[in-house]
């Protein structure tokens, strides 16, 4: 399976590369199941909860991803992560790069690797924009990890103190839109309300409190409200920002190594 794939190993793990993933349909359609539990897994649940899972788990955003990192270890499936990039630019807003399909087993949050897999995706594409070119991170999510990670390349909205520029905001429209279409943003907080069933079981805390008490404060976790965060910097500075957690992984014993 994906034996095209660019590979990377970190500390024990299989890493799996898909720059073009949509060319990989077949291949990801079979790890539908593994992907499943996974997402169970990632959220705190248990297997009791795995036929919930399978009745309202959204998969579709897993094939809108253009690129995928696959996380395994000895051929278990333990983490994903994708980006989006297939969105409109002709309006001169910039470029948007969405984190979308992140789901990693609640044991390995604090490890690094979520980060790694954001770089090995991030490089690629901000490789190919011209460098004082506006980048839009987004992601979808109740993660404050999630959060957390995106926010060491580019301050993010909501912070919970200022309303989100308009540019902000219509990016965080653009990708309301393209993924939960059926939904009204609320603009002043970039809130989906009742977005998600699969919402997190066990927060994934993060060591910043004040990134913790923001998801906790502004979102009804248990209804499947999450925020639409948004992010700006140039692509220079977003290379510049990631090259440091590249640096990080390099020193850590057991860091990346290519096949």
């Amino acid at each position: 399976m994906f034996d095209e794939a660019q590979r990377h190993h970190f500390q024990g793990f299989d890493l799996v590369i898909l720059h073009d993933a949509r060319s990989h349909r077949s291949e990801l359609e079979s790890l539908e199941s593994a992907l499943l539990e996974l997402a169970t897994y990632a959220r705190g649940w248990d297997a009791k909860m795995l036929p919930r899972m399978r009745a309202v788990f959204k998969l579709e955003p897993f094939y809108y991803a253009t690129s995928l990192v696959l996380a395994f270890r000895d051929d278990m499936l333990l983490g994903t992560a994708g980006i989006d990039t297939d969105f409109d630019e002709d309006d001169g807003r910039g470029h948007i790069i969405h984190l979308c399909s992140v789901n990693l087993r609640a044991s390995l949050r604090n490890g690094g690797l979520m980060a790694l897999l954001l770089v090995l995706l991030a490089d690629h594409v901000l490789a190919k924009i011209p460098a004082h070119d506006d980048v839009y991170f987004t992601s979808i999510s109740q993660s404050p990890l999630v959060y957390s990670v995106i926010s060491k390349i580019a301050p993010l909205h909501p912070d919970g103190r200022t309303r989100p520029p308009a540019d902000i905001v219509k990016v965080a429209q653009t990708v309301a839109a393209k993924y939960d279409g059926h939904l009204a943003l609320e603009t002043d907080t970039l809130v989906l309300r009742n977005e998600c069933d699969f919402f997190y079981r066990d927060l994934p805390r993060v060591a910043n409190r004040k990134i913790n008490d923001l998801f906790e404060r502004m979102l009804d976790i248990p209804q499947g409200d999450v925020f639409v965060n948004v992010g700006k910097c140039s692509a220079a500075e977003a290379i510049s920002r990631i090259s440091r957690y590249r640096k990080r992984f390099l020193n850590m014993p057991g860091g990346p190594d290519e096949t």
